[in-house]
């Protein structure tokens, strides 16, 4: 006879009450929930144990996944978990507080909704305008850059959707729309380029450049032409590289030294930059790309200079 948790996982990970009674008993029910498999919400839904916190969340309030918790529940990247779950319940509909979470009362249309069970989250491509519109720049970036990477939603999914989009803070969302870009590795990154982005400084992601040492791939690369001379600035994400051995802190010094000798400019940017001091590496991007242009500008001043002398 098949577990308690194994027709929970068939249904989707979840179900009520009056849906498993015709399976099992009431002790049978019982004993699934003593044994730690399955847990049980106070409104009547068993589920399994192993649905995340957010996930018992959802079906305790009837509530959907919303902006990050969705994400997440969708394996998109986020810049910064939620301090709380974040659900979302139709509007007009009474819900109760609960301690660790964050309700929004919105308009919740079926197509916006997906899932199995009981549990459900706003839709990949709903998630993506949702962030885009309520959350700060770069963590609404993160997410799309996310989804485009994952072909969660489609670029031309997002921007016909975003057309009939009647919430609010479309301006915010549509920057997010111009600049996601699938090509980010990771939310770490878009981090990055969104400082980047928020200095007025226009990052390419993962471009590769040529030096006489080999190819190399950067993480952002930021090239504008100065009378003729190209000038390009690159900004690492130096987060999650940990230099192990003298073997890994070689490989990583010949990498800086080659793309230094190549004639870029190397600003390598940690994990407690982008999370923690994003305007100030703002100002570095900005004014480093500033000094770099009146340079060139100059360099090639006094070169005309001596060619006409």
């Amino acid at each position: 006879m098949e577990s308690v948790a194994d027709v929970l996982a068939a249904m989707g990970g979840s179900a009520r009450t009056h849906e498993l009674n015709p399976h099992f008993t009431k002790r049978q029910l019982a004993l699934a929930v003593a044994s730690g498999e399955v847990a049980r919400s106070v409104r009547g839904v068993y589920a399994l144990a192993r649905l995340n916190e957010a996930e018992h969340a959802a079906l305790e309030l009837s509530a959907a996944l919303y902006l990050r918790s969705a994400a997440l529940a969708h394996g998109l990247g986020v810049l910064h978990r939620p301090r709380t779950i974040e659900l979302a319940v139709p509007r007009g509909r009474r819900s109760r507080r609960l301690a660790g979470t964050t309700t929004y009362r919105r308009f919740l249309p079926a197509e916006d909704l997906v899932g199995r069970g009981q549990v459900r989250a706003t839709s990949p491509v709903r998630t993506v305008l949702d962030c885009a519109a309520m959350l700060p720049f770069a963590e609404g970036l993160a997410v799309a850059d996310s989804a485009l990477r994952m072909r969660a939603a489609s670029r031309a999914e997002l921007e016909a959707a975003a057309v009939t989009w009647v919430g609010r803070n479309k301006a915010a969302q549509r920057r997010v729309l111009k600049y996601m870009d699938g090509r980010a590795a990771n939310a770490f990154e878009s981090g990055l380029r969104a400082a980047c982005l928020e200095a007025g400084v226009e990052m390419e992601p993962q471009v590769v450049i040529h030096t006489a040492g080999g190819d190399y791939r950067v993480d952002l690369a930021h090239q504008v032409e100065v009378e003729a001379v190209q000038v390009e600035v690159v900004a690492e994400a130096d987060s999650y590289e940990w230099h192990g051995g003298r073997e890994d802190l070689h490989r990583d010094c010949t990498r800086y030294n080659e793309l230094v000798r190549a004639g870029r400019v190397v600003l390598r940017f940690s994990w407690e930059h982008v999370m923690h001091e994003r305007e100030w590496i703002g100002e570095v991007v900005s004014d480093v790309v500033r000094r770099a242009v009146r340079h060139n500008s100059g360099w090639n001043e006094r070169r005309m200079l001596r060619l006409t002398a």
